[in-house]
């Protein structure tokens, strides 16, 4: 599959704006002047979109701890045969579906949390192409070309996987249940500063290019207007979240890429993902260690401001083994470690409180006591938030709903060198 050729230019219309005098443009420099007014558009537009959904997924993901740490207890409660056992399970797979769900919100509108590793596009996409080809009807061929020569690209694994998901899952609702073929195309390309570089906004230099092309029916052009709109889509109720694309768009933006479409009606369409190359070399991850069993037995002060999941914490604390101190308000929990610091070994706390954040609590405490480790819960981590816990110290970030494995991992990891102390 060869690489479409691309010539955006809009040299003339800058220019002229900063000379104050406007040339005539020709008709296919005007036309690219306003694809590109356009598209500006439609990046700010999703920017504040996903500063909404950011904003609305931290209060549901609040709601979604009580839920499922409830749900947790109350299966714990009861015996293994109570006939609600049954209908708890159900609970839990609803909630573990609302959680994805925001999740893949998150994904659309802070796209930047992942940890970064020097990938080998080759062998992701390859592996993720043998994943997803037991997913689509087997009336849909998938070929693949990936070039072994792309150079690295800084990304996660599992966000490669999930553009490959959402662009199979995509290609096949369009090719439908008549059968086609999806082709799919791994090269390189080079922007050069002056007439490439303003595709989408990036910048000049080296880019891996992924070319993702189905034989379906195609998109007129309202409808690429809106594509990678949240919860925009054509398809029937109950037949797509209108997610996948917004979430293909906001990993590329993450990654410091772009997603450009073309499609005709009745001629397919093709997906075009630039990723920014990188010379460096990747490094083999540490062996992994599992994380101790044993419960725990250290003092924990539980912050929150929602006086349900204060109530909830010191529970699941509780259960866990750990002797726990909980209160909603977080003035109040700053005076309790004030009077006496050694008194507890670790401090778990919400992110957004009134009065006084998380980041100003932590703070404060690690005045008091600089060895203190602090846990830290959000409904919401974007960048910035996970800078500003970077530079204060915190040790672990958790994003709710926390569920009660989690916790007890985090508490684990944080507590390690304490507990050896104790041991000794």
């Amino acid at each position: 599959m060869a690489e479409p050729e691309h010539d955006v230019r809009v040299e003339r219309a800058a220019d002229a704006k900063e000379s104050g005098v406007v040339p005539a443009l020709s008709r296919r420099e005007a036309e690219h002047a306003q694809l590109a007014a356009e598209a500006q558009l439609r990046s700010q537009k999703l920017e504040a979109l996903g500063t909404l959904a950011g904003g609305i997924a931290h209060d549901f993901n609040n709601a979604l701890q009580a839920i499922t740490g409830n749900n947790v207890l109350a299966r714990r409660t009861l015996p293994p045969d109570h006939p609600a056992q049954a209908f708890l399970s159900e609970v839990e797979i609803a909630s573990a579906r609302a959680s994805d769900l925001v999740r893949r919100i998150l994904t659309f509108s802070r796209p930047s949390e992942q940890r970064r590793d020097v990938l080998e596009l080759p062998k992701v996409i390859g592996e993720a192409l043998k994943l997803v080809r037991a997913t689509l009807p087997a009336q849909i061929v998938i070929h693949a070309e990936l070039r072994e020569d792309v150079p690295g690209i800084l990304a996660d694994a599992t966000q490669i996987h999930q553009l490959v998901v959402n662009l199979a899952t995509n290609a096949s609702h369009a090719i439908g249940a008549a059968g086609g073929r999806i082709d799919v195309w791994l090269g390189t390309t080079h922007f050069d500063a002056k007439t490439d570089a303003a595709l989408d906004g990036l910048g000049s230099g080296d880019y891996a290019v992924l070319h993702f092309s189905d034989d379906g029916c195609g998109m007129a052009d309202n409808t690429i207007e809106r594509i990678f709109d949240p919860f925009y889509t054509t398809k029937p109720v109950g037949q797509g979240t209108g997610l996948g694309l917004s979430v293909v768009h906001g990993i590329m933006k993450g990654l410091g890429g772009a997603v450009i479409v073309r499609s005709e009606i009745g001629m397919g369409s093709t997906f075009s993902l630039y990723f920014p190359t990188t010379r460096a070399k990747s490094i083999p991850p540490p062996p992994a260690r599992e994380a101790p069993r044993a419960p725990g037995v250290e003092r924990v002060l539980f912050v929150d401001d929602e006086e349900v999941l204060v109530v909830l914490g010191t529970h699941i604390l509780d259960v866990l083994g750990y002797q726990s101190t909980g209160t909603s308000r977080p003035l109040e929990a700053l005076k309790i470690f004030a009077d006496a610091p050694e008194d507890f070994d670790v401090v778990i706390t919400d992110l957004s409180m009134p009065g006084l954040s998380g980041f100003q609590l932590a703070q404060q405490l690690l005045e008091l006591r600089g060895d203190v480790p602090v846990v830290m819960m959000s409904g919401y981590l974007g960048p910035e938030e996970m800078a500003t816990a970077r530079r204060l110290g915190v040790r672990e970030l958790l994003l709710k709903p926390v569920g009660m494995d989690d916790l007890a991992r985090a508490l684990h990891r944080v507590l390690g060198p304490a507990r050896a102390r104790l041991q000794t």
